[in-house]
């Protein structure tokens, strides 16, 4: 990681969204600012430090590396986000790995600058709280699919989350760029040759259609009801093991 003149300010940030331009003035202060390169690993998994990182601008990963290697991916931020957030309120180690995704500038805050700013401003402690909500929420979602669906649901799924309307298709939905088949391998929690035999199966089936540029969801009623087929048959074992 290499050291820089910011080019941008924590008034980026939604978390200090309430604050005056003053306020941002001096927390910018109380930073440094840093570019970091796509490819460039900003926090390792297990590491004891305690800073808090806000994207200024660019992409980044955030995943867990097991022992084995294999690598799963939690979620993507984009400029604006923060993280670090967990290490820096209870001092234990990274939960997480972050990676920068493209080139990336960073302004680094230590804990202790961080806590004060959250327990003297009501609104960034809302924020601050809201966040850590959403993601208990949806790391709670993650592990019912991983524990609930199979392997081509799981896909399905991240693909739906990816995707966007096809104006010209009600039925069809657009994922572009289309994703690598490693990095859904990594959201769902499987190997990259798994991921690319279920889209040839999909695509033999007329449930997707491969290209350059988007993979193109060419049925999404057929895709939705396979992922409520599997809810309503775990919902059902679910009940049969009760009686």
């Amino acid at each position: 990681m290499t050291t820089g003149r910011p080019p941008e300010t924590l008034a980026r940030v939604g978390l200090f969204r309430s604050l005056t331009p003053d306020e941002i003035t001096r927390l910018n202060a109380r930073c440094i600012f840093r570019r970091a390169h796509a490819k460039d690993w900003i926090i390792d998994y297990q590491d004891e430090s305690t800073d808090v990182f806000f994207l200024i601008s660019g992409s980044a990963r955030v995943m867990i590396r097991a022992i084995s290697g294999r690598e799963t991916i939690l979620r993507e931020i984009e400029g604006g986000a923060y993280f670090g957030e967990f290490s820096a309120i209870d001092g234990r180690p990274r939960s997480a790995s972050i990676l920068a995704v493209t080139d990336v500038t960073i302004a680094k805050m230590t804990a202790a600058v961080f806590l004060e700013t959250v327990t003297q401003h009501a609104d960034v402690c809302l924020q601050l709280l809201r966040l850590i909500t959403g993601q208990v929420r949806m790391l709670s979602n993650r592990v019912n699919e991983f524990t609930t669906l199979a392997i081509r649901e799981r896909l399905i799924t991240e693909l739906l989350r990816l995707s966007r309307a096809n104006p010209a298709d009600p039925e069809q939905a657009i994922v572009s760029p289309p994703p690598l088949h490693a990095d859904l391998a990594g959201r769902i929690s499987t190997r990259r040759e798994t991921v690319t035999k279920e889209l040839s199966a999909m695509e033999r089936e007329g449930l997707v259609r491969r290209g350059r540029r988007a993979l193109t969801l060419i049925d999404m009623p057929r895709l939705m009801g396979a992922i409520r087929a599997a809810e309503e048959a775990e919902d059902f074992d679910a009940s049969a093991k009760l009686k």
